[in-house]
């Protein structure tokens, strides 16, 4: 793929041409970008999929924030180097364990790519694609930027039924990240009580403040 076609990746949509409130598939940026009141603030999207179309961190990007974008898309990581240059873009899955792993695409760039099997059979249902990618996990992609000794101000996690396990061994007490958008789909209120990604969060000291179907935003209680 060629420079120009990249650029036609980036602004697939003639719309995109044009500045928007929001570029979030629900919403959440908006609710995220009001929250922050400062300009230089560091981010970490994982699952972060395309440097503007349904991305939670465009808006801080413009008012001059940095950080991290991962995901296991090639084609999204070329995209977010172009748009995207002083920003750290990286290819990789992120997980619970470093070793090499099955992902599954329908074609190059999509928003459902996934590493979780179960979840590519039920949403590609006419069949998908499988390739080898390394995993790490979040701590072990984080030590080797130069956020390392960072504190985190945002943590987007969007990658298509494997967020538990993005969580399952970060290092909180290290990032300590003020706020946390995930996904959790398929949940009602009284399950969400028992879901493992909102019970772990609350055992973390963090408390739910937005919910718009399966995107939730969570705030770092004061300790």
């Amino acid at each position: 793929m060629n420079f120009f076609q990249k650029i036609y990746q980036i602004y697939y949509k003639p719309k995109i041409f044009y500045p928007r409130r929001t570029y979030s598939l629900l919403g959440e940026d908006t609710i995220i970008n009001n929250f922050f009141k400062k300009d230089n603030g560091i981010y970490v999207d994982i699952g972060c999929y395309h440097p503007l179309q349904g991305n939670n961190t465009h808006l801080l990007y413009r008012r001059g924030w940095k950080g991290v974008n991962i995901d296991i898309n090639s084609l999204s990581v070329e995209l977010f180097k172009i748009k995207r240059p002083d920003d750290i873009n990286l290819r990789v899955a992120v997980s619970d364990k470093s070793e090499k792993i099955n992902y599954y695409f329908r074609k190059k760039i999509n928003m459902l790519n996934t590493i979780n099997k179960n979840f590519a059979s039920k949403n590609f249902p006419n069949g998908f694609k499988k390739d080898k990618i390394q995993s790490e996990t979040l701590n072990n992609i984080l030590q080797k930027t130069k956020y390392k000794n960072s504190k985190l101000d945002l943590i987007n996690i969007d990658v298509e039924g494997n967020e538990f396990k993005v969580l399952k061994k970060f290092n909180f007490k290290k990032y300590l990240p003020t706020i946390i958008c995930i996904e959790i789909h398929h949940m009602s209120k009284k399950q969400l009580k028992r879901d493992k990604i909102y019970s772990l969060l609350i055992r973390k000291n963090y408390a739910l403040i937005y919910q718009n179907k399966y995107a939730f935003i969570f705030k770092q209680n004061k300790i």
